[in-house]
């Protein structure tokens, strides 16, 4: 029996593929359960349980990044692979499988969406002041993309300059500003749109600092109106992924709520202290 028409069998515990390795191929599950986890700051956060009939490893085939998560056998499992060039041979002879493929990632980015809104409900909206909010945010973006480098910038009471309220990593300087237009952030604050640079020195917007930055992720934090945006970088040679900008994207979306709810509130706290400070000095007249 051939490997690649019987597939190949993993014992318990195998690891299929490790997050960080070069991808250039597909699998899929013919019998067996296969376990997907992603590392983190507490260790490895379990992601899914997959099983018989199921797709992953796809992103590989399409982005050429390096794989976002690692994947480990449970059981005997026996696993089929596919390259890209046995993809399309197999499409051409049941085209009903880029549907599926298109359903897996489908399923997938969905299911990633679901588990934040429970994480961002519990905990996102309980915060009042602005800096304490951006920098839960920030602890948040850290424990489900790995990353050297994150910041947050939010729009000055001006509506034009953009400042960073709360930030980890290297040498970071809290006195950066940039107006809209202006930079990656100020681009990516005027047109909205998320982006993966994994390159910086090739980009014309990119302004360097004091920490030596070569990739980053930019998502621009909007709800009612621009907010700001959330970036993250790495120092190394280390590359971003097209889940980690997916799963950024779906962070910004609660935080961007959380943020205008911390505005909000800070506001009305403001307004609150002069009604009392008034009311007091009237007691005192």
């Amino acid at each position: 029996m051939k490997e690649d028409e019987l597939g190949k069998l993993y014992s318990n515990g195998e690891v299929i593929f490790k997050e960080g390795q070069e991808g250039d191929r597909m699998y899929v599950i013919q019998t067996g359960s296969v376990k997907i986890t992603k590392k983190s700051p507490a260790g490895d956060m379990p992601i899914a349980v997959l099983e018989s009939g199921d797709i992953f490893g796809e992103m590989a085939l399409f982005d050429k990044l390096p794989r976002s998560a690692t994947a480990v056998a449970m059981g005997d499992t026996r696993v089929l692979t596919i390259d890209k060039e046995k993809l399309f041979q197999t499409i051409s002879r049941d085209p009903t499988l880029a549907f599926r493929i298109i359903s897996s990632m489908s399923h997938r980015i969905r299911r990633l969406d679901d588990e934040l809104i429970q994480v961002k409900k519990k905990k996102l909206n309980i915060c009042i002041d602005i800096d304490e909010t951006c920098e839960y945010i920030l602890e948040e973006a850290k424990n489900i993309i790995p990353a050297e480098n994150c910041s947050i910038m939010l729009l000055d009471e001006d509506g034009e300059t953009l400042s960073v309220r709360a930030a980890f990593g290297k040498e970071w300087n809290p006195k950066l500003k940039l107006r809209i237009g202006e930079g990656v952030a100020g681009d990516v604050l005027r047109t909205g749109k998320a982006e993966l640079i994994n390159s910086v020195s090739q980009d014309a917007r990119f302004k360097s600092g004091a920490a030596k930055i070569t990739s980053m992720l930019c998502v621009p934090l909007k709800w009612k109106s621009n907010v700001g945006t959330i970036n993250m970088s790495n120092s190394s040679n280390k590359l971003f992924s097209l889940d980690d900008l997916k799963m950024l994207r779906s962070l910004s979306m609660y935080a961007s709520i959380a943020i205008e709810n911390a505005k909000s509130c800070a506001k009305l706290k403001s307004t609150t202290e002069e009604m009392i400070m008034h009311v007091s000095l009237l007691d005192m007249s």
